[in-house]
C-alpha cells in the first residue's frame, strides 16, 4: 500500500470515529450474501445485544429488525435502490428504560453491485425523549388554545373594526390624493397653456372626474355686453349648452354670477314648475341636480361654472370645498390667460408701432434723396433673399429687415448741401459723407429695440480687406448681415441712374462685383449672390 493510499484510510477511519462519537454511530459492514464481515469498536455502546452482532453471523439472526427486509436489502446490493431505513426502534435496556434506535443501510460501493452493504446504528434515544416532552407539551398548548379561542374571537371582532376604518380612511385618503393630483394638472394647463379653452377644458374635465357628475360648463363673462357665455361643455347630450348665451341675473346661471354666490338646485324634477323659463334647458338634458358657482378673480365676475347631475347627489363638505378649489382655478386661468393676451396684444400692436416708425423713417429717407427712390426698400428685398439663403432664422431676419429699412438713417446728418449734390464730392465733403455710419450708432445705440439693427447701418461700408470706414474691420469682424448687404447695395446703386451718370448694364455691375471678391466683398457672399442674380435682376426690373 502507497502512502497515499494509507493516508486516506487513516483519515477515513478518523474521520469515522470522530463522527461516531459526537452522534452515537456504530457500524456493520455486510456481504453480499447479508453476512456480517467487520463491526465497528463502539458496537456495544449503541447495541445492548452487542455479543450477537459479530462476523460470520447472518444479518437478519443478530438483529431481528432486518428479518422480512431480505428483499429491499438486496435490492440496496444490486444498486436498485439507494438507502433503506428502520426507524425509531424501541430497545428495553436492563435498567427498564427504553432505548430508540434507528438503522440505516447503504451499499458499501455505490459504483459496484454486490459489494456489500454499510449497516448504520444510530442511538436516537434523546429525540425520542425529546417528542415525548413535545406531545406533553401540544396537550398543554391545546388547552390554552381554548383559552385564545374566545380571546381571538374578540379581537378579530376589534381588527374588523379597526380594518373597516383603517379602509375608510384609506378611501379618503386617496381621493384626497386624486384631488391633489387633478389640481397639480390643472395648475400645469393653466401655465403650460396660453390657449384658454384648452386649460378650461382640463379644469372641466379634472371636475367632472373628481366629482363625479354626469355635465360641466363653463361660461366667459362679456362685460360689455353683460351676457355668460359658454366656452366649454362635457358630457351634454344636446348642443343647448355649447350655444347658450345668458344673460346676468336670468337664471341659476345669471344669478350666480349677478349674485356672486353659489346657488343650488337639488332636486329640479321636484320643483320644475318653480323654475324660470330660460331654464328649460336642464330638462332637455334631464338634470335632477344643478350646481351654479360664480368665477370671482381679482373681485371681477369672470364667468360660472356649471355642474349638474341626472341622478340625485349626496355631497360631503369635502366634495363642496373641492368644487370650490376648482372654481377658483377655472377663475385664475381666465384671468391670467386674458391678462397674457392682453399683453401680447399689446406687445404685437407695439411691434407693429414700431415696425411702422421704422418704415416711416425709411420713406423719410427716400423722399428726402430722390436720386435713391425706392432704392430702401429693393435692397431690403434682396437682402432678406440672401440671408435666408445663407441660413439665417426667422428672428435674425427681422432685424436684417430693420437694420436694411435703417442702412441709410445716418445721412439726416449730412447737410443737404452735400447729399443733394448734382456733381461729385470733393474730398471734404466726402469726409463729412463718411461719418454717416457714426450718425446711424449715434443715433440707433440709444434705442435698445433697435440695437440688434446696427450692424447694417454701422458696418455696410466695411470692406472685405480693411479698407473700409469707419472703423477699418477686416474678413469676418464685419457682421454677416453687412457683408450681406454691402453686396446688394453697390449692386443696387451702379445699377441705377444718378444727375452724374448713368446706371450700369446687369453684365457690367456682375464683372465689377467678381473683380472685388476678396478685397470689397466677403468670397463666399459673392459666391451667393452670383447663384442668386436672376431673382435679383428681376426683383431690381420690378
Amino acid at each position: 500500500m502507497d502512502g497515499q493510499a494509507f493516508t486516506s484510510q487513516k483519515f477515513a477511519a478518523r474521520l469515522a470515529q470522530v463522527t461516531s462519537e459526537i452522534y452515537d454511530l456504530a457500524y456493520a459492514q455486510v456481504d453480499s450474501s447479508l453476512s456480517i464481515v467487520r463491526v465497528s469498536p463502539n458496537i456495544s455502546a449503541v447495541l445492548d445485544n452487542a455479543d450477537r452482532v459479530v462476523a460470520g453471523v447472518p444479518l437478519t439472526d443478530a438483529l431481528n429488525e432486518f428479518i422480512g427486509s431480505e428483499k429491499m436489502l438486496y435490492s440496496i446490493l444490486k444498486n436498485e435502490q439507494p438507502s433503506f431505513k428502520l426507524e425509531r426502534i424501541n430497545r428495553a435496556q436492563p435498567d427498564g428504560s427504553l432505548r430508540y434506535l434507528t438503522f440505516h443501510v447503504l451499499p458499501l460501493d455505490p459504483d459496484q453491485s454486490d459489494a456489500g452493504l454499510l449497516v448504520i446504528f444510530e442511538d436516537v434515544t434523546r429525540f425520542g425523549f425529546l417528542e415525548q416532552n413535545l406531545l406533553q407539551k401540544r396537550n398543554e398548548l391545546s388547552l390554552v388554545r381554548g383559552a385564545l379561542a374566545h380571546a381571538n374571537a374578540e379581537l378579530d371582532k376589534r381588527v374588523e373594526q379597526r380594518t373597516a376604518e383603517l379602509v375608510k380612511a384609506k378611501q379618503q385618503i386617496e381621493l384626497q390624493l386624486f384631488r391633489l393630483q387633478a389640481l397639480r394638472e390643472n395648475d400645469h394647463a393653466i401655465l403650460g397653456t396660453t390657449d384658454l379653452h384648452v386649460a378650461l377644458r382640463t379644469i372641466a374635465q379634472q371636475a367632472k372626474i373628481q366629482l363625479r357628475v354626469d355635465l360641466i360648463s363653463i361660461l366667459l363673462f362679456n362685460s360689455p355686453l353683460l351676457i355668460l357665455e359658454t366656452i366649454v361643455a362635457i358630457g351634454t347630450q344636446t348642443v343647448a349648452l355649447h350655444t347658450t348665451q345668458i344673460r346676468l341675473g336670468e337664471t341659476l346661471i345669471g344669478r350666480a354670477a349677478l349674485e356672486r354666490r353659489m346657488l343650488v338646485f337639488p332636486d329640479l324634477t321636484a320643483n320644475v314648475a318653480a323654475l324660470p323659463q330660460a331654464d328649460k334647458w336642464a330638462q332637455i338634458e334631464n338634470l335632477q341636480v344643478c350646481y351654479s358657482v360664480p368665477l370671482i378673480a381679482k373681485g371681477n365676475i369672470v364667468g360660472v361654472l356649471f355642474l349638474g347631475n341626472r341622478l340625485e347627489l349626496q355631497p360631503d363638505q369635502e366634495w363642496l370645498d373641492f368644487l370650490e378649489t376648482i372654481a377658483g382655478q377655472a377663475a385664475m386661468a381666465i384671468d391670467s390667460i386674458k391678462v397674457f393676451e392682453d399683453l401680447q396684444r399689446s406687445n404685437y400692436e407695439l411691434a407693429l408701432a414700431y415696425n411702422r416708425t421704422i418704415e416711416g423713417w425709411s420713406h423719410a429717407l427716400d423722399l428726402r434723396d430722390k436720386e435713391t427712390k425706392d432704392h430702401t426698400s429693393r435692397v431690403t428685398e434682396t437682402t432678406i433673399m440672401l440671408a435666408r439663403m445663407a441660413g439665417m432664422t426667422e428672428a435674425e431676419i427681422m432685424h436684417v429687415k430693420r437694420s436694411a429699412l435703417l442702412h441709410d438713417i445716418g445721412k439726416m446728418g449730412i447737410p443737404d448741401v452735400i447729399l443733394l449734390k448734382d456733381d461729385y464730392l470733393t474730398s471734404e465733403e466726402w469726409d463729412i459723407m463718411h461719418k454717416h455710419p457714426i450718425y446711424a450708432y449715434e443715433m440707433l445705440f440709444p434705442i435698445e429695440y433697435l440695437r440688434p439693427a446696427l450692424d447694417i447701418p454701422y458696418c455696410h461700408h466695411e470692406r472685405w480687406d480693411g479698407t473700409g470706414y469707419p472703423r477699418g474691420l477686416k474678413g469676418e469682424e464685419i457682421p454677416l448681415a453687412a457683408r450681406l448687404f454691402a453686396v446688394v447695395d453697390v449692386w443696387d446703386a451702379l445699377c441705377s441712374d444718378r444727375p452724374y451718370r448713368k446706371g450700369w448694364s446687369a453684365e457690367k455691375v456682375l464683372d465689377y462685383i467678381r473683380s472685388q471678391s476678396g478685397t470689397h466683398f466677403d468670397p463666399q457672399v459673392v459666391e451667393l449672390f452670383l447663384n442668386a442674380v436672376t431673382e435679383v435682376i428681376n426683383n431690381f426690373e420690378d
